[in-house]
């Protein structure tokens, strides 16, 4: 008797697992099949993975239905901008930068007055000194871990794809990308990204070959220095010496006092006045920046967004959202309100909601988009799932 009731319930279960899996299956394909337009949003034509094909229910499919049901950012009067130009990245972190109305800081101040301005710029702290603030930069992805290691240790010995990382994406537009780095042990992890080589150096001014090499080019920088003015100068009057300033945009992503806000200039022909004054973080930068160089990529498939991309609460589009510190559980900033993590409270901006239900209900949300980013960011890594929706 006994044996035919285990019987009994393993035939309801293998009912029960076998029609989970076909709905799976069902809304993996739904999931695949809701076409955007691609002249509106920034997405790609892109196929499912073979392996989801026939196991919905795996990791794979779950990914699969994770990342195309997400809502793609939307294009914009700034997409294409800066198509064909080139780029010059670098990041500050360690530079305290001055009070912009300051005779002191006359580059900082010219970029911020003669660039777009990103007025809620935040540096949060991923747990992982600069391999957490270099990964979500140049790959607009959450800077996880994975066997105890930061997603850009895994480059330095992994075969993982990012196809959307800048340099990579920039790479298939026929830019030259280099990297200069005073970071030893790094060489693997930047080819993986998609640059060329990295070498040491002085700083921008100092390396006026990069200026005179292959064009388009794309050149990162991280510079170690406390203070990088002197270097800024250079660089713009060495721009202006060969006639390139309208040619060249100059980003600088900058860490500040307070170790969560942070400043971030785009200095370049065309974008004064721009202003992007939601939330945002090094983590939206390449999302940022592929829109403005007009280079095709799936917004689905990043942590960040497009900074200056539309969005609206009843209206749609992906919400800007800020997560402070490098964890699925972490403190963070959106367009509607701040959340807590270790108070387990949501303080909702002024008149943002009518009551106390649609705060809950958003704080709840919130949170949950917050760890899927961080969770699905890292099984991206121990996947290696993008090589399988690329079909590389």
């Amino acid at each position: 008797m006994r044996r035919a009731m285990l019987a009994a319930v393993l035939a309801v279960l293998t009912v029960l697992v076998g029609a989970r899996a076909a709905q799976a299956r069902e809304e993996t394909a739904a999931v695949m099949t809701d076409a955007w337009d691609t002249e509106r949003y920034n997405v790609l034509d892109l196929a499912l993975p073979a392996a989801a094909q026939t196991a919905g229910s795996s990791l794979i499919g779950q990914m699969d239905r994770y990342f195309f049901s997400r809502e793609p950012t939307e294009k914009n009067v700034y997409t294409g901008r800066l198509a064909g130009r080139d780029l010059i990245l670098i990041l500050a972190e360690n530079w305290t930068v001055p009070t912009l109305d300051e005779s002191s800081a006359p580059a900082a101040r010219r970029l911020w007055a003669e660039g777009a301005r990103f007025t809620e710029f935040y540096a949060p702290d991923w747990y992982q000194d600069t391999d957490g603030r270099e990964f979500a930069l140049l790959t607009g992805m959450v800077p996880t871990t994975v066997d105890g290691e930061t997603a850009m240790a895994c480059l330095g010995h992994g075969d993982v794809y990012l196809p959307f990382a800048l340099a990579r994406a920039l790479a298939g537009q026929g830019y030259t990308c280099q990297v200069r780095s005073g970071r030893q042990g790094m060489a693997t992890a930047y080819a993986a990204l998609g640059f060329e080589g990295v070498k040491r150096s002085a700083g921008p001014a100092a390396d006026l070959e990069v200026l005179a090499g292959q064009r388009p080019f794309f050149v990162y920088y991280a510079l170690d220095e406390a203070d990088p003015e002197p270097t800024l100068e250079a660089l713009l009057a060495a721009l202006e010496e060969r006639d390139m300033a309208d040619q060249t945009a100059v980003c600088v992503v900058a860490g500040h006092d307070d170790p969560l806000r942070g400043h971030l200039f785009l200095w370049a022909e065309g974008m004064a006045g721009a202003a992007a004054d939601e939330p945002c973080s090094e983590l939206d930068v390449t999302a940022t920046l592929l829109d403005l160089f007009g280079v095709p990529y799936d917004s689905r498939l990043l942590s960040g967004r497009d900074a200056f991309a539309p969005w609206d609460a009843d209206a749609g589009g992906p919400e800007p959202l800020v997560s402070l510190g490098g964890s699925a559980f972490c403190d963070w900033v959106a367009s509607r309100g701040t959340y807590m993590a270790r108070e387990e409270r949501f303080f909702p901006a002024e008149g943002a909601f009518d009551g106390s239900r649609a705060e809950r209900q958003y704080a709840a949300r919130m949170c949950r988009t917050v760890y899927d980013r961080y969770i699905y960011a890292r099984r991206v890594m121990e996947n290696d799932y993008f090589r399988l929706v690329m079909g590389r």
